[in-house]
């Protein structure tokens, strides 16, 4: 593979920099990282922050130390938003979800709980979305342009006619508490600049393509015999050539079969400029790993043996950005239930109770030996099986649960042991009466006189008569 000169390359990407415009206005950048996001000519972008929402949809539920309370908060969990009969998924995963893409496209993450219902006589949202980080709006309550906590109103819409006050939680992942706007997290770290740079590439070599081809076809008449004799064409006679050229061209566009008959030598030619380097790898090998290291994936190099260096991305970063968001999820939902406390004060029953939000391993990253060694804590009884199941992932524990009742039930479990898969043989040796009474003594045996009968027989006359 060629290369290219880094110094065709840096000017190459000043000059592409130059026309690349980042825009500054927090709604104009959520605008531009949903662009990105709808069409991602680079192939990185999109695929990446799919997979980080995917890794991320574990499964959550809320322990309490009220068993009823348990049961009414994780029937609740699974209805939440089926009022909408259909229309958008219910539970507690999808919303999850919602909340794992709006935290990367917009940074923004806004909870509106629009309807409550009763389970049991607790009071619970039953009505619940993330809004559109592009929709919110705010308002300054003052002027003095002293940052403070609280020093904004919030709306949804141009028209700031939907205030958000009431049964809304607020959610600022990637920026300060008193922030107006935050920055959304594909334009802070920089992808965004370098995709673009990737997308003027591509777009520059679309437009070559379409101005050069076909970018010469060139007919040759004659020969070098013709030539010795004097014969050669006219510039008339080339243009009658070119002219019937034309013809036979509509005629291929027509469908129809071209045919010509030359009474000379007649040579046809295309001529296509080299375009290798302009589809050189080598161009967007710097904005990818650009791109790589902003969502990321460090680009770590290794010096090695040779004068050569190699290098290697690191995923911890990336890992740690989707452990990170299942964490603010949680928060999330202990400001929820933190609300639905507040909403029942009257229910000491349930409300006195201590409670905990849980999440299910995330999967994606783990590797055989961790899941090895999990396996082995489980079987020193240092996990649960609930845990366990979560570990191997797609296991549902109350699913395996009743699966395991109904075997007990039905006598699948005594079916289904497992086969002997090794034969032990036991070898019962007969014990004489003296070594029957040598036993009971307790007294130690010189080891020297047990293979043998009679030292043995005469080691316990000794010891019977007290004697060494």
């Amino acid at each position: 593979m060629s290369t290219i000169n880094t110094d065709i390359l840096s000017s190459l990407f000043s000059v592409l920099g130059n026309k690349i415009i980042t825009p500054t206005t927090y709604h104009a950048q959520v605008a531009a990282a949903k662009t990105m996001m709808k069409d991602d000519v680079s192939g990185l972008v999109s695929s990446l922050i799919d997979f980080a929402t995917v890794s991320a949809a574990v499964n959550f539920t809320i322990e309490t130390n009220s068993p009823e309370f348990t049961k009414i908060l994780k029937q609740w969990l699974d209805s939440i938003n089926s009022a909408y009969l259909g229309k958008i998924p219910s539970g507690i995963n999808p919303l999850s979800e919602e909340y794992f893409k709006e935290r990367l496209i917009s940074s923004f993450p806004v909870l509106k709980i629009a309807d409550w219902t009763s389970i049991n006589g607790i009071l619970v949202p039953s009505k619940m979305f993330i809004c559109d980080g592009e929709s919110i709006y705010a308002q300054d309550k003052n002027k003095n342009n002293v940052k403070t906590l609280l020093n904004y109103d919030y709306y949804l819409g141009r028209g700031k006619k939907n205030k958000l006050d009431n049964n809304v939680i607020f959610s600022r992942p990637f920026s300060r508490w008193f922030d107006k706007y935050p920055t959304p997290y594909l334009m802070r770290r920089g992808v965004y600049y370098n995709w673009k740079l990737i997308e003027s590439l591509k777009s520059k070599q679309h437009t070559t393509i379409s101005q050069i081809i076909p970018y010469l076809f060139l007919i040759k008449k004659g020969s070098e015999l013709l030539d010795r004799e004097g014969i050669t064409y006219q510039n008339e006679d080339l243009k009658k050539v070119i002219a019937q050229y034309k013809t036979l061209m509509k005629d291929v566009k027509a469908g129809k079969t071209p045919t010509r008959a030359a009474s000379w030598d007649e040579q046809i030619e295309h001529f296509i400029p080299d375009l290798q380097k302009l589809f050189n790898p080598s161009l967007f090998a710097t904005a990818e790993k650009s791109i790589l290291s902003g969502l990321g994936f460090i680009d770590v190099v290794e010096a090695t043996s040779t004068s050569r260096k190699e290098s290697i991305l690191n995923p911890k970063v990336f890992i740690q950005g989707v452990e990170k968001s299942v964490k603010d999820f949680k928060q999330l939902l202990k400001e929820i239930v933190n609300l639905i406390i507040a909403k029942n004060s009257g229910h000491k029953k349930y409300m006195n109770s201590e409670f905990r939000i849980v999440s299910s391993p995330i999967t994606a990253f783990m590797t055989n030996e961790f899941k090895n060694n999990a396996r082995l804590l489980w079987e020193r009884g240092q996990l649960s099986n609930q845990t366990y199941c979560e570990l191997v992932g797609e296991v549902e524990y109350s699913t395996e649960v009743g699966r395991r009742k109904t075997e007990t039930k039905d006598g699948t479990e005594k079916i289904m042991v497992p086969h002997q898969t090794q034969v032990f043989e036991t070898k019962v040796e007969e014990t004489t009466p003296i070594e029957k009474e040598i036993d009971k003594t307790g007294k130690p045996i010189p080891t020297d006189k047990i293979d043998d009968k009679e030292k043995f027989k005469n080691a316990y006359k000794n010891l019977k008569k007290g004697t060494k």
